[in-house]
């Protein structure tokens, strides 16, 4: 899977995001698996995901659809079913490789970061990675794309559906205190389709762009 490989940002922000899937294997493990897939879920949930969704309920983690929801749908569902999920920190994401590998479902898992902290993690862990995929940036006529600055938004959401109008218009809102930094990173993350969006970096880069001063009203 390679559409949570485009994000783009300072490396400093970037050692801040994790993307990690669940992805059942056509022909392979697919006869099932819903509890075994229900189960990694409940192991996600037990190490603090920023954003999640699963393609039994396709709503993402600021729908605010309850956890259990989340898993009776997973149940409940077909053998197709997929998760995508976000993690803001190291710690978080090596726990939840160590809880995966003991849970040891059979299930494909995927890991979406900078390649040498990816390769760190598994190592650390005692994983060892069955296939890398890179991302060789951007090609073709890159001056119709929006700027860095807003590409590093646009790019958390492996679907692009989080547009580039909507991230400039947030950060106006931030900018004269209509909004603040946090509650626009959420505005900005419901629409991921793919539940990758990671609101807590959102608003690092909100805090970064748009030093806060006030406006009168009138």
């Amino acid at each position: 899977m390679t559409h949570s490989l485009h994000r783009e940002g300072t490396r400093d922000s970037l050692e801040r995001d994790y993307v990690v899937f669940i992805y059942p294997a056509r022909g392979f493990n697919y006869k099932g698996n819903q509890p075994k897939v229900r189960h990694l879920v409940e192991i996600i949930y037990q190490n603090e995901p920023v954003n999640m969704i699963s393609t039994s309920l396709r709503q993402n983690l600021y729908s605010e659809v309850p956890h259990e929801d989340v898993l009776d749908s997973i149940s409940n569902g077909d053998e197709s079913t997929r998760v995508y999920s976000c993690f803001k920190n190291r710690e978080n994401i090596k726990q939840l490789l160590k809880d995966f590998k003991e849970a040891d479902e059979g299930i494909s898992i995927m890991v979406s970061g900078l390649v040498d902290r990816v390769r760190d993690l598994a190592a650390e862990v005692g994983l060892s990675p069955h296939t890398i995929n890179l991302s060789l940036g951007i090609q073709g006529n890159v001056s119709r794309l929006p700027p860095p600055d807003i590409r590093q938004f646009t790019t958390m959401c492996g679907h692009g559906v989080v547009s580039p109008n909507l991230v400039r218009d947030h950060i106006r809102k931030v900018k004269t205190g209509r909004t603040t930094s946090w509650d626009a990173s959420v505005a900005l993350a419901k629409p991921c389709a793919c539940g990758i969006y990671n609101p807590y970096r959102s608003k690092e880069m909100l805090d970064d762009l748009t030093p806060v001063y006030t406006v009168s009203r009138w």
